[in-house]
């Protein structure tokens, strides 16, 4: 199949009008008109993973973060965008439309926490585009994830549902370690700064990728539980459901979750 065939699809799972205003996204790298045999799915688009990619005889890498994020005034080698362009390889990012599409990033942690999928049980944090404030009434769709579970859960045993969800064996906690929680909220990778309207909407446990150590320690003091997962692990754990999507409605493509995508931190 073309390149042209996949983008649709692509589109439909993440629709490109959802991403925030800075962001660079959609097709970075490519030929619609190219022939398409394999994709790959990652979270960063390294040197691992182009390597994975040639290997796999794959012409098309599905990279959440976009390697190309800011203009460029020289493609040269030595140079994975050189190295992409040379070798026939594409590369589409979704990015922050795929946080706030259904079934995206951000409604893959609210399924992680247990929160029913429609409202009101469910609701975006914040609209998509504002800087501030809650998404209107009625919105489903929008930054982050807020809402209450069906009952209230331990915070420990959603700390360990978390780990096991995430697929990883530690998380940065602060601020209460005990206790049942009821509202919780979530918002993949560097949301940090979206702790502010967690707080302003009730949540008691907040999930996240990072957040700046201030802002821990104000959101803490206010009695909310933060639970950093590191950046990229709060978004990696969604690739194979987005796999199942795109195989779902390309069956005559090979789909595979990158092998060689980890997060840079590691947990001595």
């Amino acid at each position: 199949m073309r390149l042209s065939d996949v983008l649709p699809v692509l589109e439909s799972i993440a629709p490109l009008r959802f991403a925030e205003g800075w962001d660079n996204v959609g097709l970075l790298v490519g030929d619609p008109a190219a022939e398409v045999r394999a994709a790959l799915l990652c979270i960063d688009y390294t040197a691992g993973v182009a390597a994975e990619a040639r290997e796999k005889g794959v012409t098309l890498v599905y990279s959440y973060h976009p390697p190309i994020f800011e203009a460029m005034k020289r493609v040269v080698s030595p140079g994975p965008i050189f190295e992409a362009i040379r070798d026939g390889i594409a590369i589409y990012s979704p990015h922050t439309a795929l946080d706030v599409a259904e079934g995206g990033t951000n409604d893959f942690l609210a399924d992680l926490l247990g929160l029913g999928r429609s409202l009101p049980a469910r609701r975006p944090m914040r609209a998509a585009g504002a800087k501030s404030g809650p998404a209107p009434e009625g919105e489903s769709l929008g930054l982050g994830r807020i809402g209450e579970l069906e009952a209230e859960v331990p915070r420990d045993e959603l700390l360990e549902r978390i780990k096991r969800g995430l697929g990883i064996e530690a998380l940065l906690v602060a601020g209460p370690t005990t206790g049942k929680v009821r509202t919780v909220a979530a918002s993949a990778g560097a949301a940090g700064a979206m702790v502010e309207d967690a707080l302003s909407q009730g949540a008691e446990l907040y999930l996240t990728g990072e957040m700046r150590h201030h802002d821990a320690l104000r959101a803490a003091k206010l009695g909310m539980t933060v639970v950093c997962a590191l950046h990229s692990n709060s978004e990696r754990a969604v690739l194979p459901r987005i796999r199942e999507r795109i195989a779902g409605a390309l069956p005559g493509l090979s789909v595979f979750v990158s092998g060689a995508d980890r997060d840079p931190f590691v947990v001595r």
